[in-house]
Parts: structure tokens; sequence; C-alpha cells
């Protein structure tokens, strides 16, 4: 007499379907752990190259700080170099991949962005040359220190406000705090035309 054939129970069914259930949360949960590894290593990659380039721009730009000063008055606030908490302004030749010629170059916090801005000397008068462009975002803190010599020949220490206008710091020092992956590493840089005395007789 021939055994009839057992097939499976609903019981057997529905832990089965409990198991891949279980296996397929695991998977997917795996899979969207990598995919947020992933954007996670793409932003800190982004946020890094954008870091980097600023720093390499600001560390290019004022190091090349020229004693030129294009003022049409004589005032003793006109000058070349304009060094505030977190504003400085000073006159600099503009690398030739970005249309070269001497500059005068801005660089200011607005809101929470670093902005650099550009202006062509032409017969000692501003020229505006382009609209002012981003250099970091998502700024939570950014503070400028100047440290020099001072007129009677005194080393100053680090300033927030350099205050000779016409003469040129030794160094400048950019601390600041940004929102994101990459922390800033404080900047310190040194100016190539590093003047004993200034263009005039301060």
């Amino acid at each position: 007499m021939r055994r009839r054939e057992r097939g499976f129970t609903l019981l057997e069914i529905l832990v089965v379907l409990s198991l891949l259930a279980v296996l397929l949360v695991l998977l997917s949960g795996a899979l969207l752990g990598a995919n947020r590894a992933v954007a996670k290593a793409q932003q800190y990659t982004v946020s890094l190259g954008e870091m980097r380039a600023a720093q390499q721009f600001l560390r290019t730009a004022i190091s090349e700080a020229l004693p030129l000063d294009a003022s049409e008055d004589d005032r003793q606030s006109a000058g070349f170099f304009l060094g505030e908490p977190e504003r400085l302004q000073f006159v600099a030749t503009l690398p030739g991949v970005l249309g070269g010629g001497i500059q005068r170059f801005t660089l200011q916090r607005l809101a929470e962005d670093l902005q650099v801005g550009f202006s062509r000397l032409e017969r000692q008068a501003d020229a505006s040359r382009d609209a002012p462009q981003v250099l970091l975002t998502n700024l939570a803190a950014l503070r400028f220190s100047y440290r020099g010599v001072s007129p009677l020949g005194q080393p100053t220490g680090w300033i927030d406000q350099w205050p000779w206008p016409r003469r040129l710091p030794a160094a400048v020092r950019i601390a600041a705090h940004v929102d994101g992956p990459v922390p800033w590493v404080t900047q310190v840089i040194a100016l190539r035309l590093n003047l004993a005395s200034g263009a005039s007789g301060e």
C-alpha cells in the first residue's frame, strides 16, 4: 500500500515566511547603513576639497600682499592694508587663471559666508570687477588677527585690528569655526614682503 505524500503545513510556511521577513529587514538595514556611510564619505570628501581650496587661496593671496597705495588722498585712514577682526582688505596680484593684474582684495564675513571681492586698480581708483565670491560657507565664527612691527620698531604681538594701513604686517592669522564634517585648522600666513617701515612716514 503506497504512503500518501506529505506536504508543508500552514505553520511551517508561516515560520519560513517569518524568517525570510527577518532576513529582508536585516539586509535592507545593512544596505541603508552602507548608503549612509557612502553619502557621509562623499560629503566629507567634498567639504575637505572646498576647505583646502579656500585655505590655499587665502595663503597665496595674503602672502602676496603688496605695499601699493592706490588712494586718491593722503588721509591717515587711506592705505593699502586694512585689517579688521572680520574684514581684510589688501592689494595683491591676482593669479593668471583668474584674470591676472593687480587687484584690491576684500575678504569679509557676511552672515555665515566668507566672501572675497576683487576690484582692479586703474589710475589710482578702484574699478569694480565682479560680484563677491563665496570661499567658505557655514561659518559659525571668524577672526582675523595681525602681527608685525609698530612705527617705533616694537613687535605688536597678535592684535585684532591693524592700526597702520600704510604698513604691512608680518603675518595674518585666520581662526574660524565651520559647521561641517571638516574642522578648520587655524592658518598663520606670513607675508613675503615683511617691511620694517611703511610706504609713508607713519
